[in-house]
């Protein structure tokens, strides 16, 4: 572990937080310490900017020169103000675009912007509101791209796995010649921008920082996070990621339920 690391990086579900969703106090002391140190700290995740704000209070992370990695890559925000650095929106032709595969699918859309989630049913399936109940949201229904307000981060299909199954099987293909997929939830299959992607955000926020990626280390659980741990100087995989995960990372530490990121922090800086 003999690496000059200047910025940490951390995923959030699964990794940051224990199962239910609370952050392990170890891991707010450990953090808070090396922040202190100087040491960048960028949270990394699939959420919205606003949903997941009492989590950077509590860490301390609000600063202007505090940083998030948010909506799987989509965008880079400015703690302090939410001012974003790095985007990939999408358009209004790429909605037309990936809402066209909907058919008779029975299948929901989920649109997620800064701040807002909206959906295009009158009755929210379960997925969209596990969602919302975890990033704290608002939700809004739309009936077309006109209705939504702010940049769009992601696109979701959600229903039933067994349903998204089938939708990702038949149409995975041709989506992925304008898009980035990712399927890190059994209930919902994000569409991104194929600039978006944390690794992509981990990157473009180190050339804005001036930091090189091998003075990068990177905490993460899920199928979202295997590229950063794949590029960042040290990948760290939590104990409940999946073999895959851990095969590409250099280290595997203890559990999100156990404190793993403070347990490595430990080591690494102490």
């Amino acid at each position: 572990m003999d690496k000059d690391i200047k910025l940490v990086a951390i995923d959030l579900d699964g990794t940051l937080l224990a199962t239910d969703k609370k952050i392990v106090e170890k891991n707010i002391e450990a953090i808070k310490k090396i922040h202190e140190k100087g040491i960048e700290v960028v949270i990394a995740t699939g959420r919205c900017f606003n949903g997941f704000w009492w989590i950077r209070q509590k860490l301390g992370l609000e600063g202007f020169d505090d940083y998030s990695i948010c909506n799987t890559g989509a965008f880079v925000r400015r703690n302090a103000d939410g001012k974003a650095i790095i985007e990939n929106p999408l358009e209004k032709s790429d909605y037309e675009k990936i809402s066209s595969y909907l058919g008779e699918y029975d299948l929901q859309i989920g649109i997620f912007t800064k701040d807002v989630l909206y959906n295009n049913a009158e009755v929210v399936n379960d997925g969209f509101r596990k969602d919302q109940e975890i990033m704290k949201l608002p939700r809004l229904k739309f009936k077309d791209y006109d209705d939504i307000e702010g940049k769009v981060a992601r696109i979701n299909f959600m229903g039933d796995e067994d349903k998204l199954d089938r939708f990702y099987e038949e149409n995975k293909e041709a989506l992925e010649k304008d898009y980035m997929t990712m399927r890190n939830e059994s209930y919902a299959l994000e569409v991104l921008k194929k600039s978006s992607g944390k690794s992509n955000g981990l990157k473009k926020l180190c050339e804005y920082l001036d930091i090189d990626l091998e003075n990068v280390a990177y905490f993460g659980d899920g199928s979202n996070d295997i590229e950063s741990i794949k590029i960042a100087g040290l990948g760290i995989a939590m104990a409940n990621a999946s073999k895959e995960i851990k095969e590409a990372a250099d280290y595997v530490t203890s559990s999100n339920d156990e404190g793993g990121v403070a347990e490595f922090l430990e080591k690494l800086f102490n």
